[in-house]
């Protein structure tokens, strides 16, 4: 059986990942959406390795004396219970297609600021909960009319099903909305939820790997952008050195609109993350976007890259 913590953090990145991979229509309204979605692969990074359990039993080596002694057991002292983590982070990203077009493409930079506080506790057994609020600013160097806030407020659950090989069953609720980033009027709103169910596979303590099955039902305004998104996904992750992680990410899915559009989105991620002490991170990532509808105008391919720092503090 994998440990909680190791599944509830896989649980945490996966469904940030998923929510990054996500991609909307062309257009300079939609491109920000799109940056917003595709940003929450930050959410996702900070909470790794940071899932702690409430103590354990272990047995002491076996020794010549032991027959003597009598079986021995160590008890580690339990950790504090840190539910909160209070989360600040900034990033400057490089993407070839700002407005997620299929031709006539521009580039630019783009930098992203973001605070935000989350909890995490054990309910049952077994069974996880999660809160977090967070307000993110997105400025871009040369397109400013791209520049918009992104708030976003979500909880969910996450069960852990030891008789079906532990497998991981979440399903969480997230509200997003997005206002213009020079005269703050709102200009999009979406309501989603997330059903994931998510394997892990621990080759050592080391380096692991995951592999799931996301839904997203979505209900936005305005209602041209809404749609529901069905996919499979895999990542694995290797701990390089003690302060040096690396991840890489793919998700296929398909994207149904409201409007009879379909669309069948592809995404690959690969990042690297150093924390040097415990509260702070520098990561470096890169992703590949690919975009196939049934409607030509809304095909594009998008490349992102960029350099992030963070720091969290947990309570």
């Amino acid at each position: 059986m994998k440990t909680p913590a190791i599944i509830l953090s896989v649980v945490t990145v996966a469904t940030g990942l998923i929510s990054s991979a996500s991609a909307q229509s062309p257009g300079a309204g939609s491109a920000r959406v799109e940056q917003a979605q595709r940003f929450r692969i930050g959410e996702s990074s900070r909470a790794e390795s940071r899932r702690r359990m409430d103590g354990v039993i272990d047995e002491i080596p076996s020794s010549p004396g032991d027959p003597d002694l009598g079986q021995q057991v160590i008890l580690r002292k339990r950790e504090q219970v840190t539910p909160f983590t209070v989360f600040a982070n900034t990033s400057g990203f490089y993407t070839d297609n700002a407005a997620l077009t299929d031709s006539f493409t521009v580039s630019d930079y783009f930098f992203v600021a973001e605070a935000g506080v989350s909890y995490q506790r054990q309910i049952v057994r077994d069974l996880y909960g999660e809160m977090t609020i967070r307000q993110a600013v997105f400025r871009y160097a040369e397109y400013d009319e791209l520049d918009f806030d992104s708030l976003n407020v979500g909880a969910g659950l996450t069960y852990v099903i030891r008789p079906l090989w532990g497998i991981a069953a979440t399903a969480r609720y997230n509200y997003n909305r997005l206002t213009d980033g020079q005269e703050h009027d709102e200009f999009f709103k979406n309501q989603t939820l997330t059903l994931n169910l998510l394997k892990t596979f621990e080759l050592s303590k080391a380096h692991y790997f995951y592999a799931g099955y996301s839904s997203v039902f979505g209900w936005s305004d305005p209602v041209a952008p809404q749609r529901d998104e069905h996919g499979i996904f895999a990542g694995y992750r290797a701990n390089l050195t003690r302060s040096l992680a690396a991840e890489i990410f793919y998700r296929g899915a398909y994207f149904d609109y409201v409007n009879d559009r379909g669309d069948w989105n592809q995404t690959l991620a690969l990042s690297f993350r150093w924390e040097p002490v415990k509260w702070v991170s520098l990561s470096v990532s890169a992703s590949l976007g690919f975009n196939n509808s049934n409607r030509d105008v809304f095909d594009y391919e998008v490349f992102n890259g960029g350099l992030g720092f963070a720091g969290t503090i947990t309570f």
